[in-house]
């Protein structure tokens, strides 16, 4: 079914992406998550695949991840949201009105029945950001909480390392808002019905650094069942703006080195990874669970 596809997609590779993270599934002491080393002219970077949320207990990260980030010169996110004005961004691209499925509309049925006032403020929104809505208040109600997001944690602790992005918050938000109705309607039934078990499957992926396994969830369905647009437009072409921009970024006179770049985890694994896009501009690669790194 696509729609769990594109939920488990969107879940590891943007910046308002929702995670169920189990506390237990993996000890501390074996997480590993997808972290790079990458050299470029003379230029040392770091690259680290994220979540967007968590728990506090999911900090400190792993002592090699600290230790770079330490030492980075800037922080590199996916999108900087300080400084966004989030409620126009919010009116222009997710307060569109689409007529709701009949499929949807039963399950909606179903869920409402004794959540009426929020059902009634999710009206006002359009599909892709309902279920954005429905997936934090599901996670909410279980402890966990945007705030201990990787991505989020790093922000808060980068003190005067300057803060760069490779996208924007606009792009992400016009992206969600480009999908057309019957995968919107499919993203809003998914938050409701997903099933903890697939929640768990990726972050235990993601936590023990399977990236074989990240790559078939986040991608590998949907080849199969032939969706390779969505693929190409969630995936593959952002990794290659990305590694462009990374690229960019090492070049940059302006631009405080070492860089500490942190994205969705998605976006580091499979054959059209971003480290796939930036070997052609003969930047080296080291991962760092398997080799060692500065």
């Amino acid at each position: 079914m696509i729609a769990t596809s594109v939920v488990k997609c969107l879940l590891a590779i943007t910046g308002f992406s929702l995670l169920f993270i189990s506390g237990e599934s993996v000890a501390k002491s074996e997480f590993k998550q997808p972290f790079y080393q990458i050299s470029y002219q003379g230029q040392v970077g770091y690259l680290l695949g994220s979540i967007h949320i968590g728990k506090a207990n999911f900090y400190p990260l792993p002592s090699q991840i600290e230790a770079a980030f330490e030492r980075s010169g800037a922080l590199v996110v996916e999108a900087d949201v300080r400084g966004e004005n989030i409620a126009a961004l919010l009116a222009k691209y997710g307060g569109k009105k689409v007529a709701m499925d009949s499929e949807t509309q039963t399950v909606m049925a179903g869920y409402c029945k004794d959540k009426q006032q929020l059902c009634a403020a999710l009206e006002n929104y359009s599909p892709w950001l309902q279920s954005m809505q429905l997936s934090i208040g599901r996670y909410a109600q279980l402890g966990y909480s945007g705030e201990y997001g990787v991505d989020a944690v790093l922000v808060s602790q980068a003190g005067s390392k300057p803060i760069y992005e490779l996208e924007s918050t606009e792009f992400q938000f016009k992206l969600l808002s480009s999908f057309d109705a019957g995968t919107q309607w499919s993203m809003v039934t998914e938050a409701i019905e997903a099933p903890d078990a697939d929640m768990l499957e990726l972050i235990s992926a993601w936590r023990s650094g399977n990236e074989a396994e990240l790559a078939d969830l986040m991608e590998g369905e949907m080849i199969r069942q032939g969706e390779t647009d969505m693929v190409e437009k969630m995936l593959w072409d952002r990794n290659k703006t990305m590694a462009q921009r990374i690229v960019e970024l090492m070049l940059s006179p302006d631009a405080a080195q070492p860089l500490f770049v942190v994205v969705g985890a998605g976006h580091l694994v499979g054959k059209k990874s971003v480290q796939s896009y930036l070997q052609p501009f003969n930047v080296t690669i080291k991962n760092c669970w398997q080799q060692s790194c500065e």
